[in-house]
């Protein structure tokens, strides 16, 4: 018997498919890797001069004693934490919004603004491209907390500009939060 099924390659809810996301320009590149960039870049030129100048030495000595409060102090571990888990959510929730389909019929994905520390985690600025809402960022949201390895993600809009988003990554619970 040649039975023939009439089920789709993929869920009706997808249909038709998005088109892809858009190659970045490589002025978007270097804004979302500039954080990076910028510190790499920095480590070089300070070594450098400071090398230069004062010999190995003391450039040594003056890493290892930021290493040392890094890993000693915890204020300052905790700062260097939150800063550096700032930078990772960027990449990781850019990487969800593209595996949600979360951009526009032209494939542009929505644009972090900024990313600050938060009790709970970090919040994310987005700005979205014409043809995305707060909606579309809602429907997502847990795809996006799969990417963000966090407990739980939460989005509402700026009241006066529609087109900013903000993106609340819940890691830990705010002890007396209700």
């Amino acid at each position: 018997m040649n039975a023939v099924t009439s089920i789709p390659p993929h869920p009706p809810e997808y249909f038709p498919a998005p088109p892809e996301v858009a190659r970045p320009w490589v002025t978007t590149v270097l804004w979302r890797w500039r954080y990076e960039t910028g510190s790499c870049t920095g480590v070089f030129v300070l070594g450098w001069a400071s090398g230069r100048a004062y010999g190995f030495w003391p450039p040594s000595l003056m890493a290892a004693t930021v290493m040392v409060l890094v890993v000693g102090v915890a204020p300052v571990r905790r700062c260097a934490v939150n800063r550096f888990l700032c930078v990772v959510t960027q990449h990781w929730l850019r990487t969800g919004l593209a595996h949600a389909w979360v951009h526009n019929r032209s494939g542009r994905l929505p644009a972090l603004v900024w990313t600050r520390p938060a009790g709970y985690g970090e919040a994310v600025l987005l700005w979205l491209p014409a043809g995305l809402c707060e909606e579309h960022v809602r429907a997502a949201a847990e795809v996006l907390r799969s990417a963000c390895w966090a407990q739980a993600i939460e989005v509402t809009a700026d009241p006066r500009r529609r087109q900013l988003v903000t993106v609340h990554v819940v890691r830990r619970a705010v002890p007396g939060a209700a």
